[in-house]
């Protein structure tokens, strides 16, 4: 049975830095709350986990932005025909 591709319609630049960063995921008690509790839950400042699920994420932000913002910058340069 060939393998489902589970890109959820991501672009290469998403893949490539989900791909490589480490699977850190929020604590237990907030893994399902909704993003205004989680807030909440990040601004008391308390869980370590979930200060580094959300560092990490902002990270993962940044690094997609750049990818992004760089390969505009080829494409630009070049033409899409020589991508």
């Amino acid at each position: 049975m060939p393998r489902k591709k589970r890109n959820h319609g991501l672009s290469q630049e998403q893949l490539v830095v989900l791909r490589s960063s480490p699977n850190l995921k929020p604590c237990r008690k907030f893994r399902k709350a909704t993003a205004a509790r989680f807030v909440e839950h990040l601004n008391e400042g308390k869980c370590e986990q979930c200060l580094a699920f959300f560092r990490m994420l902002d990270k993962e932000q940044q690094m997609m932005q750049f990818l992004q913002q760089t390969l505009q910058v080829v494409a630009g340069g070049r033409g899409c025909g020589d991508l």
